[in-house]
């Protein structure tokens, strides 16, 4: 019997230095976000008024967990353990997630209707510049449905603009919702900087020859968007 060889690599040796280290950072990110968002939104479910509410909730959490399940299966056919990967950015993300836990439901469909495409718009903001580890992101945070996702048709989209339509007949109920809106993207960016400083090697694969400047520049005019088609 052929006795193996100490000097020569395993498999997934070979397989995770296939993978660069800012690759594998910045999916762990991807991963570990989309993750936050299940937890969220699985927690969000229970602030429904109603069964629709909550299946709608239960289901964009199931998105998310899907999101999770892609990038780990992408990452062990390089050998590299997701929670591995993962682990660096979770203080950050979990800081993050308390400090913008839902306190309602007004504030749980805001959350879920802008707070859910946030990473998948910073991801999308930098374009071709952000180079094949930012494309490959990308393509890892697409869903089945991202043609219409991307146009704003998604059946979530449309429950949850009728949903906020009749929260926000009331002046005082809009005012508060359209501020809790724009709180989310500060914590969003502010986050997000603060994973790409304590990351450089993420920061430039995501950001390629952009700045982060640009990047989040065109992340503000997306939620902008996003929150004038809620109404606010």
């Amino acid at each position: 019997m052929t006795e193996p060889d100490p000097e020569a690599p395993d498999a997934a040796a070979d397989a995770s230095a296939d993978a660069p280290a800012a690759s594998v950072d910045l999916l762990g990110a991807v991963a570990y976000g989309a993750l936050t968002a299940f937890t969220r939104l699985a927690a969000d479910a229970a602030l429904a008024p109603d069964l629709t509410g909550r299946a709608e909730m239960a289901a964009l959490a199931a998105v998310e967990m899907a999101h999770v399940e892609r990038v780990r299966a992408h990452l062990a056919a390089r050998g590299v353990d997701l929670v591995t990967a993962m682990a660096p950015f979770a203080a950050v993300l979990d800081a993050f997630a308390a400090r913008t836990a839902s306190r309602d439901w007004g504030e749980a469909l805001i959350g879920a209707y802008v707070g859910r495409t946030l990473a998948v718009d910073l991801v999308a903001a930098t374009g071709a510049v952000g180079g094949d580890d930012a494309g490959e992101a990308a393509e890892l945070l697409r869903g089945p449905d991202v043609a219409r996702e991307a146009a704003g048709e998604s059946g979530f989209d449309a429950f949850a603009e009728r949903a906020v339509a009749e929260l926000v007949a009331d002046e005082r109920s809009r005012a508060k919702l359209a501020l809790w809106g724009r709180r989310l993207l500060g914590e969003t960016l502010a986050a997000a900087a603060e994973a790409l400083d304590e990351h450089p090697a993420t920061s430039s694969a995501l950001l390629g020859g952009t700045s982060r400047g640009a990047v989040f520049k065109a992340l503000k005019s997306r939620h902008s968007r996003r929150l004038h088609a809620l109404g606010l």
